[in-house]
């Protein structure tokens, strides 16, 4: 029974944690507040505030759910292929190419703006970057084991490098600064890693499932 109520308890934290991403999606950080989200998975405020005490409890909670939903599909881009390759895929896969991953990547804006003022939100997202470098820093030295990145790169320095101009790809979309359609983003990533890790791959490169 007690298994049965935790179950019932976090399947409706997920369920408030995906009606507050839909509020952040459509109005923003100003939108979040506890009345949006509630009316949004059609409950009252005091239900809401049985599961979270703050508006900032509220927009981990969404993160979670974000990395949730986000992880198996990283996970699943970085298996079965080269290192390089799985690069590629795993970063294709995190790109606001489609409607619910522009959804995510408002959330995370949402997220780097309350952070600044939070230290709550703050520590969350250390976390959050620590797990995103730490996969992109695997892969990279896989590629070095693999002969298709230079042994003697800096792998934390260039993990950082790629995750800093992912996270400006991915501003510039939202706020429609160029034209970056999906095509043009992967093709950005596939530049990005030649750049930073050598175009080791120009001959008998394989096109990645992402961009298939």
């Amino acid at each position: 029974m007690r298994m049965a109520r935790q179950a019932d308890h976090e399947q409706r934290r997920r369920q408030f944690a995906a009606a507050a991403l839909a509020v952040i999606s459509r109005e923003g950080l100003e939108g979040l507040t506890m009345r949006n989200v509630a009316k949004e998975a059609g409950f009252t405020t005091g239900a809401l505030t049985h599961y979270f005490q703050s508006k900032d409890e509220v927009l981990i909670a969404v993160s979670e759910h974000g990395a949730e939903l986000v992880r198996p599909m990283m996970d699943e881009a970085a298996t079965g292929m080269s290192a390089r390759e799985a690069l590629r895929d795993l970063l294709h896969t995190i790109l606001p190419t489609s409607t619910a991953m522009k959804a995510q990547w408002r959330c995370w804006l949402a997220f780097w703006e309350r952070g600044a003022h939070s230290p709550q939100v703050q520590r969350v997202m250390r976390e959050r970057y620590f797990e995103y470098m730490n996969r992109v820093s695997t892969v990279i030295r896989r590629a070095q084991e693999q002969g298709e990145a230079p042994r003697d790169l800096d792998v934390a320095h260039v993990a950082r490098e790629i995750v800093a101009l992912i996270d400006g790809l991915g501003v510039q979309v939202l706020l429609g600064a160029g034209k970056f359609t999906s095509v043009a983003q992967r093709q950005f990533v596939d530049s990005l890693l030649d750049a930073r890790l050598g175009a080791v791959l120009d001959s008998g490169r394989k096109p990645s499932r992402a961009a298939s």
